[in-house]
């Protein structure tokens, strides 16, 4: 497809739009990023507990600890990514996820495994992975923005389907630590030269326009001609003391991290409580997996074309009917039905989050927001404990689902109560 620009000085020819490749290249950086630790950890969870002579407890921590500290740097990352060119920011984040990975090569205790884990994966994930390409794509498109959001960061649910099977061939032919060698070597040979070749900051910069229109978008009816601080206190004072963003805090602090979760202790619950195999509880993590590749399509569009609350309330039903599920059928059709639900809705969340904090804030500020969103959200890293705890202390799944539950109907509750802002609200 082509895009005909006007017939004005510096955009006479007719150019492919430049936004479709910058898509194509933020899936393939998604997809490979998720690849080598969303969905290599449970693979390599056998391993590590034989190597470091650890429970699942300890792991979890581990696994909760390096999640908790990407959240808690977000917003020191969103800060740069408004500031800095893209491009560099990938190839610092897979540099140093190189690192990481080539060190993994010496652990031989627990205490070694955190210190190499927690700060490589935690800080480097944060370069590569959706804090940075949902700005390249808010950058890039306006009236398509979600859905160019849902298939960039589709990449991570597309490895959910693929690489758990080839990260297992991997973990079983050569080991946990060589297969960290061969991901920094994908993060030397693809990431970082696909990084300086092809990121592009804006249309601008190539004499383009978001969405390949031939004119620049019109001002949103939310614009206001009142000029605002850009200083750094005046921008975050801006977002604390916003009554949207509390909501969107809310909203996805109680939702975001139960698919970890579930991810984490799926294949448990049917294996201990129901009684079937392993084989069958990766099946429904792939179930999941692929629902949630067709939820960011799905609710990308929707974003696009419908009313934003109804949308969200959309992907809280999803959750809702996942858990209710869980909580009353134990036939298998009705397993892979609940997964379907959650994948779903989990997979709708991620692009509805980053258009809703697009509108409320505007393309300039949106990583830094992003950011500090992540930060607040942190707490929901440590689902998988929780969840852990529950069962642990009850003795019975049916309780943590319970309490899924509950969090939901509290997020759809919050849908309900506030504004959330539609395409024709945004701020530019």
């Amino acid at each position: 497809m082509s895009d005909t620009l006007n017939s004005q000085p510096g955009t006479t020819d007719q150019r492919f739009f430049y936004g479709y490749v910058l898509l194509g290249y933020s899936f393939i950086v998604c997809f490979l990023a998720s690849s080598f630790f969303l969905h290599a950890r449970g693979v390599f969870f056998p391993q590590w507990m034989a190597d470091f002579d650890v429970n699942r407890t300890e792991l979890s921590l581990a696994v909760s600890l390096t999640l908790f500290t990407g959240a808690c740097f977000a917003p020191v990352v969103g800060y740069l990514i408004d500031r800095f060119p893209l491009r560099y920011i990938t190839c610092i984040g897979a540099s140093w996820l190189m690192i990481g990975y080539v060190s993994m090569q010496w652990v031989d205790s627990y205490l070694a495994f955190l210190f190499i884990l927690i700060p490589f994966q935690g800080l480097g994930w944060l370069g590569v992975g959706p804090l940075v390409h949902t700005k390249l794509m808010v950058n890039w498109f306006t009236r398509h923005r979600g859905m160019a959001l849902g298939i960039a960061i589709m990449g991570i649910s597309v490895a959910g389907v693929v690489v758990p099977v080839i990260n297992a061939y991997l973990a079983e032919t050569y080991g946990w630590r060589t297969s960290y060698l061969i991901y920094a070597v994908l993060l030397a040979v693809i990431v970082i030269p696909a990084a300086l070749l092809l990121v592009r900051q804006a249309p601008a910069d190539i004499g383009q326009h978001p969405d390949g229109d031939p004119h620049p978008p019109p001002l949103p009816h939310a614009q206001t001609a009142k000029p605002t601080s850009s200083g750094f206190k005046a921008t975050y004072t801006e977002f604390l003391t916003s009554k949207a963003f509390w909501s969107v805090v809310l909203t996805f602090g109680l939702m975001n991290g139960v698919y970890s979760a579930m991810a984490t202790h799926l294949p448990t619950y049917v294996t201990q409580e129901l009684g079937l195999s392993l084989y069958d509880g990766a099946f429904l993590l792939t179930v999941a997996g692929g629902f949630a590749i067709a939820g960011k399509v799905v609710f990308g569009r929707m974003m696009d074309t419908l009313p934003a609350k109804l949308t969200v309330m959309a992907g809280v039903i999803a959750y809702m009917l996942s858990t209710l599920l869980l909580l009353f059928v134990d036939a298998y059709a009705g397993l892979m039905a609940a997964a379907a639900c959650f994948g779903l809705g989990f997979g709708g969340m991620v692009p509805v989050r980053s258009v809703l904090i697009s509108r409320l804030f505007g393309i300039a500020k949106f990583s830094r927001v992003n950011g500090l969103l992540s930060f607040f959200i942190a707490p929901a890293t440590f689902w998988v404990l929780i969840t852990g705890w529950i069962v642990d202390t009850w003795g019975t799944y049916a309780t943590a689902f319970q309490v899924w539950f509950v969090a939901f109907a509290l997020a759809g509750t919050v849908s309900l109560l506030v504004r959330l802002p539609n395409r024709e609200d945004a701020v530019s």
